[in-house]
């Protein structure tokens, strides 16, 4: 078992980050379309990725894998294609599922779930799927 490299844990850190951000930018373009549970949900997400991303970065969460890179590699293009996808999503109830399952793979990620990264990693491919194909 093997723990994310300063560079990997750097990249992974940013995407959450960049994520957080992501999902305030589609907030705010889509205010007004959104209810008060939906603005409460974003917020929510936003602060967890946060908060994982600092775990990171105080290394509070030290996750470790058997193929480290692989895992580094699919979380970073997860997070990237999901923080992509917000640009041009204008279904809420996708965009919303979007935001959760990065959530979520973030916490299986802080606690080197592999079970729940994979479940995580392929919901939200099919979501980006899903999402491609209303277009």
């Amino acid at each position: 078992m093997e723990d994310f490299t300063p560079a990997q844990r750097n990249a992974i850190i940013k995407g959450y980050y960049n994520m957080a951000q992501a999902l305030n930018e589609y907030q705010v373009s889509h205010w007004p379309e959104l209810s008060h549970e939906q603005h409460l949900d974003l917020n929510a997400y936003q602060n967890s990725l946060l908060n994982r991303a600092q775990d990171l970065e105080t290394l509070s969460s030290r996750p470790a894998f058997v193929n480290v890179l692989a895992m580094s590699t699919n979380v970073q293009r997860a997070t990237a294609d999901a923080q992509a996808s917000l640009k041009y999503i204008n279904n809420l109830t996708i965009a919303l599922n979007i935001g959760a399952l990065t959530v979520a793979l973030a916490a299986y990620v802080a606690r080197a779930n592999l079970r729940g990264i994979q479940t995580a990693l392929r919901e939200l491919n099919d979501l980006l799927t899903l999402e491609k194909k209303m277009e």
